[in-house]
């Protein structure tokens, strides 16, 4: 933190609230991804930094994240490092703007690390007025474009398979076996998936996260034969109402900066609460 920056800016509630959902979401996806045969996230505590460690993906800079890292664990590196390297694992540092001082950026640069990724993480606050003044409609979506839920087994295992369609012809087909097994994690109440249809054909997905009073939007995918028709801006006015209807006091997301997905967000009341940065070695492995 910069010596700037207020200890009760209202921001640092949002940075706060961020970690602790990306390192829960992190460990979900984990637990119900349908591509990890063999796996284990490993999650211990550094002070006040989180350590995400799957050493049976070792490849993986998701599953193998350092969150949290600041200022006040930087006597703190050389241990995390060593947790990391007994383990053959090429480790990310996935850094907030708050933690991200010249200090900790030098300490980091000297093992070799730098910034290869930023992704923008964007709020929208909730209040429910329009549920309690009787308003319907304020996330209003295309007529043409109908959202349902995945509410059960059946429908889950038919979603399993627009994601694998997402991957494209060439990705490995899923065993029934891991289809049956983790259908169960796509209609859970803390984790809800819609499919947007154009003409009874499926068009595109997304998911909403919750934890508390809290939401995550993530996993928006438009099929190609339907990009630029509005599903991706419905699914997201379609997930802001759910998010209401159930509580939520905000929502938050992550995109790629000055992305279509980045405009989406910010035409459906979005807006900017800070950048993140991914630090990992300046050489990958080959």
């Amino acid at each position: 933190m910069t010596k700037n920056t207020p200890q009760n800016h209202p921001v640092l509630a949002d940075v706060e609230r961020m970690i602790y959902l990306e390192t829960e979401l992190t460990k979900f996806n984990h637990e119900r991804s349908l591509y990890l045969a063999e796996s284990h996230l490993n999650v211990t505590q550094i002070g006040g930094t989180t350590l995400l460690m799957d050493q049976l993906s070792p490849q993986s800079s998701y599953y193998n994240r350092v969150i949290g890292f600041g200022p006040a664990d930087l006597e703190r590196l050389p241990d995390i490092l060593e947790s990391y390297g007994a383990a053959g694992i090429d480790l990310c540092f996935d850094m907030s703007p708050d933690r991200q001082t010249g200090e900790v950026a030098g300490a980091l640069a000297a093992q070799g690390f730098v910034p290869r990724l930023q992704l923008a993480f964007l709020k929208q606050e909730l209040n429910g007025e329009s549920l309690e003044s009787g308003e319907a409609n304020r996330f209003p979506s295309s007529v043409e474009i109908h959202i349902s839920r995945v509410s059960n087994e059946r429908e889950a295992v038919s979603f399993i398979g627009l994601i694998e369609r997402s991957r494209g012809e060439d990705a490995p087909a899923l065993e029934e076996a891991i289809i049956r097994q983790k259908s169960r994690y796509f209609y859970r109440e803390d984790f809800h998936n819609f499919v947007a249809s154009i003409g009874g054909e499926s068009a595109g997905m997304g998911s909403l996260f919750v934890r508390g009073d809290t939401g995550y939007l993530a996993n928006d995918f438009t099929f190609p034969d339907f990009r630029g028709r509005g599903v991706q801006t419905a699914l997201i006015r379609h997930r802001l109402q759910t998010a209401e209807s159930l509580g939520l006091k905000r929502v938050y997301t992550d995109v790629e900066f000055a992305s279509g997905s980045h405009a989406n967000m910010l035409r459906c009341g979005f807006e900017l609460v800070y950048m993140n940065t991914f630090w990992m070695k300046s050489v990958l492995p080959q």
